[in-house]
């Protein structure tokens, strides 16, 4: 593992801990097993740490999307597969620490992963209704795309979440049986 991947590494496992906004640069020196000097290499900042720490989540969750569409096109088995994906290797920036830093701390952040899920969402959407035709055959998938993605937008945001005392994953889960129920073709 190179030093870059040790960083961004021990900064996952510091927002799985601390949240975002709690650690320090010391604790990240520590916990990668650098110098703070070293980081200071990589990294202009705290926050380019934890930016390069999200890009990083955020290409492996495209291309894990990627990897489970040519393997599964039933919706509601995709849905759970991905949930199940962000709750083990998302958990650090899913957490109610880092979900409350993001908003107080870093909302351009939350900005740049709301964009990337809006737009990961509205992909998956449509090659999933590609694939499933006859699935919500009277309803325009541009009206379904843009449907699920506000209400995702509204309710799976940290705004959302901390104000109702929910957990990210409960959220999630919820908004997983209603997908279920409307995926579920009717007999």
């Amino acid at each position: 593992m190179d030093i870059r991947e040790r960083i961004i590494n021990a900064c996952r496992a510091l927002a799985l801990d601390q949240g975002l906004h709690r650690f320090t640069m010391d604790a990240l020196a520590v916990k990668a097993g650098v110098s703070k000097r070293t980081i200071y290499r990589y990294f202009d900042s705290k926050e380019a740490v934890i930016e390069a720490t999200l890009d990083d989540f955020m290409q492996g969750a495209a291309a894990k999307v990627e990897q489970m569409l040519l393997g599964e096109q039933n919706p509601i088995i995709f849905f759970n597969y991905f949930l199940n994906y962000l709750f083990t290797q998302g958990k650090f920036i899913i957490n109610p620490a880092a979900l409350s830093d993001l908003r107080l701390y870093y909302p351009q952040l939350w900005n740049r992963i709301d964009a990337f899920r809006l737009n990961q969402l509205r992909s998956v959407l449509n090659r999933l209704m590609a694939a499933n035709p006859s699935l919500l055959q009277d309803i325009d998938p541009r009206i379904l795309a843009a449907a699920l993605t506000a209400v995702i937008q509204n309710v799976l945001n940290p705004d959302f979440i901390l104000e109702n005392n929910l957990t990210f994953e409960e959220t999630a889960r919820q908004l997983s049986l209603i997908f279920t129920v409307f995926f579920t073709p009717k007999l």
